[in-house]
C-alpha cells in the first residue's frame, strides 16, 4: 500500500499529463481507493473533462441517461470524445470494451499479472485510425541510501515484484530496448547501494 499510495505519483501524474496536452483524449487513469480524489482534483484544476468510472456508477438502464445505464453512458460519452480522461478504479480492469482508449495511466498496479494484463489490455484494442497505444506505469524506487541496511534486503524483494511488471510492459512495447535499459539502470544503481 505504500507504494500504491505514494505521494511523488501525483507529480509524476502533472507532468505526464502536462507533457500530452493535445494528444489526451481517450486517455484511462487506473487508481485505487485513497489516490482517486486527488486526481480527478489534479485532473480537474488542468480544466480537463474527465469521469471517474467507479463501482458507485449505475448498470442499471435510466432515462435520465437515454436509457442507456450510467456506466454504458459514461463509456459512451468517452469513446465520442466528450470525457477525455476516465479514472478508475478496479472495475475497468474486465468485461468492458473501451477500443477508443489509446493512453492508460497506472497510478496503483499490483503485481498480480492477471490485473495489470487484464488493464493493459483495455488499450491493446484494434480500432479505425489507431495505430499505437501508450502505456505510462509510474515507478516508486525505494531510496537505499536513507535506509538502515537490514531493511535494505527487505525493500529490495518488494521491489524486484515490482520490477517483474515492469519488465514484463517493457518486453511487449514498441520502445522495449529503452525501456528494458531503463529499468536495467535502476536495478543496477540500486544493486551498486545494497553492496
Amino acid at each position: 500500500d505504500i507504494i500504491k499510495n505514494a505521494t511523488l505519483k501525483y507529480r509524476v501524474l502533472k507532468e505526464i499529463l502536462g507533457e500530452m496536452n493535445h494528444s489526451i483524449k481517450w486517455t484511462l487513469i487506473y487508481c485505487n481507493h485513497q489516490q482517486i480524489d486527488e486526481t480527478m482534483k489534479i485532473i480537474n484544476r488542468m480544466r480537463i473533462i474527465t469521469h471517474r468510472f467507479t463501482m458507485d456508477e449505475g448498470t442499471k438502464p435510466n432515462k435520465k441517461y437515454n436509457g442507456l445505464s450510467e456506466r454504458d453512458f459514461i463509456l459512451q460519452k468517452f469513446a465520442e470524445g466528450k470525457y477525455k480522461i476516465l479514472v478508475a478504479m478496479k472495475c475497468l480492469d474486465e468485461g468492458v470494451d473501451i477500443p477508443p482508449a489509446r493512453i492508460s495511466i497506472l497510478m496503483a498496479s499490483s503485481g498480480n499479472p492477471r490485473e495489470y494484463i487484464q488493464r493493459i489490455g483495455r488499450i491493446l484494442r484494434r480500432y479505425e485510425d489507431k495505430r499505437e497505444a501508450i502505456i505510462y506505469d509510474i515507478i516508486v524506487v525505494p531510496s537505499f541510501k536513507e535506509l538502515p541496511f537490514e531493511l535494505r534486503e527487505v525493500e529490495w524483494t518488494i521491489f524486484k515484484k515490482e520490477l517483474k511488471r515492469y519488465e514484463e510492459i517493457a518486453k511487449i512495447a514498441i520502445n522495449s530496448a529503452e525501456a528494458l535499459r531503463f529499468i536495467f539502470r535502476i536495478k543496477n544503481k540500486l544493486l551498486e547501494v545494497i553492496g
